[in-house]
């Protein structure tokens, strides 16, 4: 939205017209004033009324957040990934912007620092919040204090962790999903380690009781079965009752794919719901294979066995599960040596 000041002459004397935008309804108000004796008494008038106009402003963060998104054409899914974001992370969304001090955004972002949130997470929620008070600056004239917020700096770690998400952020995520189909693709794959094109081609045939069977792999349903990533991904993997459960009412259908009836699920429509979720719950946003590696991930943090790992995975090696989660074992090896400096300072 655009500001609009114009002068005119009525007679002897000039008159002049501001135009600004309520940024909460977005319709524009109107003030006209009348018997300027000069032009540059009518444009002074002008300037002045538009700063007091524009310089302050009620809007809150959340109304200035969606004005700026609204401006650049955001998507539906950005759009809802990034207010969500704001009302579940900046506490101070819900005041008037022109209301939010410097200190208060430093002692916000202190707490990021300790909230949790992986680097990129964060760094990502500031460039947010930063990109609202921008808007509003550059709209209504209101004081940027948001220079005052920096990004975190990347540490090594962070260049090298996978982006993965917990089994709460996934409890979240799946919320989400409205289709009870997609919900149990989902939760399939977040809780087996399978590789998206193993889950699309999981036919009847495949499961006996609580095992599957993995032995082929689809990309698209008119292009057929196809042969897994390697001989060592043919597997069979035990699932836990929950799954179990989920699959049951796809299980008992009479069409063959577990994941689609007559024919396997459409991989656009995998990842638009999977996007969609994703955005609802306003967590991080990572990839449908990023599901193997959470499982993976979690599994590490619970101190199962490598080897059990690697085979669930469908590794050719355990070589490869110790080159793919290298990261994960620098951190064991860690919390391995805080118990033995632990243990040795009581001996």
């Amino acid at each position: 939205m655009e500001v609009f000041m114009s002068a005119y002459k009525e007679g002897s004397s000039w008159y002049a017209i501001v135009r600004v935008p309520d940024p909460v309804t977005g319709k524009s108000k109107q003030i006209k004033k009348r018997g300027f004796e000069t032009k540059r008494a009518a444009k002074a008038w002008e300037a002045e009324t538009l700063l007091a106009k524009t310089a302050k402003t009620s809007a809150t963060f959340d109304e200035i957040l969606i004005e700026q998104l609204k401006s650049i054409d955001s998507s539906e899914t950005a759009f809802t990934m990034k207010t969500n974001w704001c009302r579940n992370h900046f506490p101070l969304h819900e005041r008037p912007i022109d209301s939010i001090s410097r200190q208060e955004l430093i002692d916000w972002r202190n707490s990021l620092a300790k909230s949790g949130l992986a680097t990129r997470t964060r760094n990502r929620g500031i460039q947010y919040v930063k990109a609202a008070f921008d808007h509003a600056e550059k709209i209504y004239g209101i004081k940027n204090n948001a220079v005052v917020i920096n990004t975190f700096k990347l540490t090594k770690a962070d260049k090298k962790e996978m982006p993965v998400w917990t089994p709460d952020e996934f409890s979240r995520v799946a919320s989400e999903v409205e289709s009870p189909l997609y919900r149990a693709f989902y939760t399939f794959l977040f809780w087996t380690g399978c590789r998206r094109g193993e889950a699309l081609a999981l036919c009847k045939e495949d499961i006996n009781g609580n095992v599957v069977h993995i032995h082929r792999a689809i990309k698209h349903f008119k292009n057929g079965f196809q042969s897994l990533k390697t001989d060592s991904s043919e597997r069979y993997i035990t699932i836990d009752s929950k799954t179990m459960d989920m699959l049951k009412p796809f299980i008992e259908h009479a069409d063959p794919f577990v994941f689609g009836g007559d024919r396997s699920l459409a991989i656009s429509s995998v990842d638009r719901y999977f996007r969609r979720a994703t955005a609802a719950a306003g967590v991080d946003r990572i990839r449908i294979h990023d599901l193997r590696h959470s499982h993976a991930t979690w599994l590490f943090s619970q101190g199962v066995n490598i080897v059990a790992i690697s085979k669930r995975l469908g590794h050719s090696s355990i070589n490869q599960t110790l080159k793919t989660y290298a990261h994960l074992l620098k951190r064991t090896n860690d919390e391995m040596m805080d118990i033995i400096e632990d243990f040795r300072k009581n001996e």
